[in-house]
């Protein structure tokens, strides 16, 4: 019999140790649920996963920024996280009715879903290490349907990019020779804007010709470095591939080797002259020891070219490479999933095939052959 009471409060969604035990009900509020979580497996997460936690759920575990900086100071943000909203509350307390109207906050469909996929997680956790004695509050609600746009290619339009990346377009730079005084010196600041101009798209282009070449995701390239390439061999060791850190094993390989094209070493060797003193393919500009963040400015030039669509995005190229890979190039499938880390799950290559049209214009045509018509 008590066992049945027990499980009838919980189908009702009621707390059964709340009569039996009032103080242990009442000992863990969702503030401190929330700080055990990220001291337990949070924080051993990727920056990203923990950047937007702390955003949505958990404000004061956010860190300050290491420059001081009044950027986006005076933005008020829509939304109060879920763990200052009910800091206080036991977290035994929280109905679905506390989540709906914790949701409701969003309009946008991505952070809606973002947001219930923290909170999903946050209750699990607890219920999995038994803190808690209760349903999920989070499973009546259901994540919003994103309907996104696609971004379709077609193959003139993938000959063109190519085009573009392979031979990149750059501006003249204009002579100042038989120019004085103040021409030469407007002069002088056109011919330094468009050299800028021009070393901005050329390293762009060897960026995405990497990328096109090696189906490889931007993250892949970015901390890539020079050691990391074999030249003689056509062999790039990848060490910061995203498919390496989604392995699920409790092990994991320092990098997985992967053969290049003989123009990726051209484009390598390229940086390498640019960057003699740095260790990383593309550094930054401001500081050689970190990264490059953006290539927002040759990005929209390259944009601006001819053929090239508007939707462009650098991630694109290894969606445009795996679908040209896929449509009967005489590659196996199992293959190209291994070379772009997908270790052969088919299923996940399948997802980056943008369905090309062009590859499938034969069956169209032969089926009016067949008709005579």
């Amino acid at each position: 019999m008590a066992v049945r009471d027990r499980a009838q409060k919980l189908d009702a969604g009621e707390n059964p140790d709340f009569e039996a035990d009032t103080s242990r009900a009442h000992l863990l509020t969702v503030q401190e649920a929330i700080n055990h979580y990220w001291e337990s497996h949070v924080h051993a997460l990727s920056e990203e996963y923990r950047g937007s936690f702390t955003q949505l759920t958990a404000q004061w575990l956010k860190k300050a920024p290491k420059i001081a900086s009044r950027r986006g100071h005076n933005v008020r943000k829509r939304y109060t996280d879920f763990g200052s909203m009910f800091a206080d509350r036991p977290l035994s307390s929280i109905r679905p009715l506390d989540i709906e109207r914790y949701q409701k906050q969003f309009a946008s469909p991505y952070v809606f879903n973002n947001a219930l996929r923290h909170v999903l997680a946050l209750f699990n956790w607890a219920i999995r290490m038994q803190l808690v004695d209760m349903r999920n509050p989070c499973h009546p609600i259901r994540a919003r349907k994103v309907i996104r746009r696609r971004r379709d290619y077609s193959t003139e339009q993938i000959r063109q990019i190519a085009a573009n990346i392979f031979c990149p377009v750059v501006e003249a730079v204009p002579e100042s020779g038989t120019l004085t005084g103040y021409a030469k010196r407007d002069m002088a600041l056109v011919k330094g804007h468009a050299s800028v101009a021009n070393d901005q798209m050329l390293e762009l282009c060897n960026f995405m010709g990497i990328l096109f070449l090696t189906v490889a995701r931007p993250s892949d390239l970015v901390r890539a470095e020079f050691d990391h390439f074999d030249l003689e061999a056509l062999v790039w060791h990848k060490h910061n591939t995203k498919g390496i850190k989604l392995s699920h094993s409790i092990y994991e390989y320092a990098y997985r080797s992967v053969p290049i094209h003989p123009r990726v070493a051209a484009m390598v060797q390229a940086q390498q002259q640019r960057w003699p003193d740095a260790k990383l393919l593309f550094p930054s500009h401001t500081d050689p020891n970190q990264p490059r963040d953006n290539f927002r400015k040759g990005l929209a030039r390259f944009k601006a070219l001819p053929g090239v669509p508007e939707y462009f995005q650098l991630y694109d190229l290894k969606r445009i490479a795996i679908s040209m890979m896929l449509a009967g190039q005489g590659v196996s499938h199992e293959a190209i999933s291994h070379y772009v880390d997908h270790k052969g799950n088919l299923t996940t290559t399948m997802i980056y095939d943008l369905g090309l049209v062009d590859p499938m214009r034969p069956v169209t045509q032969r089926l009016g052959e067949l008709l005579g018509v």
